[in-house]
């Protein structure tokens, strides 16, 4: 472990990778701040030129990104009670009427000091448990990966999205898409309609930036199609330049419920499914609850306004945990970098922080380092949002797509590929008009193959017997989550319909 350390730190101490740390923590920043866009798109459109940068350097940027707009969407939420990210709703309650009450500096303050700590936090429990988990992950086989992958798809298609039926739905769809290609053991070719270009199975990028980056960039163009362009008010930008600066000792009130909210921002981000938005609630509830009358939080509390960033800025390393040790990730902003590694020819799972200990270990102090960027940026990010603010988005939004479209012709030289993207983000559109969730639908292309490697080497150890995943103590652990999982799903169902039932038959109460 030390040696991995000596040699991540020549990794890590170049001029180029703290460069595009900034660059990320910049444009996370930005793409933060303006309402309804988040940090996702932003790490989506760089996907394909860290192709071209060192893998460590590629994906430090697209974590920096991650840092940058867990901040930078509390801007517009604190200032215009316009959450920039939907996590950020909750650090909105507190810091607007702060803002009202002309303590906007403040309230600022408080969000970039309680992000920053919250993700340090989790930063360093990733440095500190990653490599016992990959070391026990090694003990896990074919039977045993299956199971956990299941679970997994399972827990992401139950928990993500407005319905767990429909997450089901797509990530039934997206195991199907997964399967596209040639068959991993025969090389026959499957769903390929003789199309030569689908030989290798669909590209990654063409998928992650039409499922996500296009599909987002339709629904928010259409919002101003339909509902007309309203200029942001800038009062309270303006505001912002004056005011009551946070003191360090309120800084040391505040670090209980920081380190407590942390922790709790943390566990979330490495349970696969639940994400930045539970952990922020999670983390203000739980301040709300342990809070005296005159904490004042839900009135203008700082202590709210901590509880709400450090608990969703903890998952930023936190969902790097099942990512790197397992190789699943938890949400869009892991999945979109499991798609980076992949293009790098990396595989994240036990057998990366064998292989290439180093370059993890490296990516784990890189993020380290850009917290220090992001506290020192914070402050004069503060000053020049106004202008981020202002962009139109009907300027912003195709210029986006324009971006798109000419990285995955960069990356991957194939105007099929460019189609492909623009097929899966129509695709995208259609399933968030509908209701469907697109991340569940990601998470299981990028997963299927491993899940049915997993399934497939299972049954030639076993003979052909299914019995090998209850058989084995970790496998039917994971088997029996499952099987709950998928019962409770069904359970809730039920129970749905029975109430939506009873409301049809007596509308009005009696």
């Amino acid at each position: 472990m030390l040696e991995n350390f000596a040699a991540a730190i020549e990794l890590v101490a170049t001029v180029q990778n703290l460069i595009f740390a900034c660059l990320g923590i910049v444009l996370g920043f930005l793409f933060g701040a303006l309402p309804g866009i988040g940090g996702n798109v932003a790490i989506g459109l760089l996907i394909p030129f860290t192709y071209y940068l060192d893998p460590v350097v590629g994906i430090v940027c697209l974590l920096a990104i991650g840092k940058g707009t867990s901040f930078g969407g509390s801007i517009p939420a604190i200032l215009l009670n316009m959450p920039g990210t939907s996590q950020a709703s909750f650090t909105a309650i507190d810091g607007h009427q702060l803002t009202q009450q002309g303590k906007p500096k403040k309230a600022l303050h408080t969000a970039l000091y309680a992000s920053v700590i919250g993700d340090l936090f989790s930063d360093i429990v990733l440095l500190l448990v990653a490599a016992p988990i990959a070391a026990v992950a090694l003990k896990v086989g074919p039977p045993e990966y299956a199971a956990i992958v299941l679970f997994a798809l399972l827990i992401i298609g139950a928990m993500v999205g407005s319905s767990p039926i429909k997450g089901m739905i797509s990530t039934g769809f997206g195991l199907l898409i997964g399967t596209v290609g040639r068959d991993l053991f025969t090389a026959k070719a499957r769903f390929t309609f003789d199309i030569p270009n689908l030989d290798d199975g669909f590209a990654i990028v063409p998928i992650l930036l039409g499922l996500l980056v296009f599909s987002e960039a339709f629904v928010q163009l259409r919002k101003e199609v339909a509902g007309g362009h309203e200029e942001i008010a800038l009062t309270g930008m303006d505001r912002a330049q004056g005011g009551e600066r946070l003191k360090l000792s309120e800084v040391w009130e505040l670090l209980p419920t920081i380190l407590r909210s942390g922790a709790i921002g943390t566990f979330v981000g490495a349970t696969p499914g639940l994400g930045a938005t539970v952990g922020a609630f999670l983390s203000y509830l739980t301040a709300k609850r342990l809070s005296k009358p005159e904490d004042k939080i839900g009135q203008g509390g700082l202590k709210g306004i901590a509880a709400a960033e450090a608990g969703n800025s903890a998952g930023t390393g936190a969902n790097l945990i099942p990512l790197v040790t397992l190789g699943i990730p938890g949400n869009i902003e892991a999945a979109l970098v499991l798609g980076a590694f992949m293009i790098h020819g990396l595989t994240p799972g036990p057998f990366l922080m064998e292989q290439q200990g180093p370059l993890l270990y490296a990516i784990f102090m890189s993020l380290i380092v850009a917290n220090l960027l992001l506290i020192s940026m914070g402050f004069g990010f503060i000053h020049i949002a106004r202008y981020a603010l202002a962009i139109d988005k009907r300027v912003l939004f195709p210029v986006i797509l324009l971006v798109a479209t000419i990285g995955v012709y960069a990356t991957t030289r194939q105007i099929f590929d460019v189609g492909v993207m623009y097929a899966f983000g129509v695709l995208g559109y259609v399933m968030r008009r509908a209701g469907f969730s697109p991340l569940p639908m990601l998470i299981a292309f990028l997963l299927g193959p491993l899940l049915e490697d997993g399934v497939r080497r299972a049954m030639i150890m076993s003979g052909g017997s299914p019995m090998i995943f209850v058989e084995r103590p970790i496998s039917l652990v994971f088997v029996l989550l499952a099987a709950l999982t998928l019962a409770a799903m069904i359970w809730r169902g039920v129970k749905n319909r029975k109430q939506a039932a009873q409301e049809a038959a007596n509308p009005a109460g009696d």
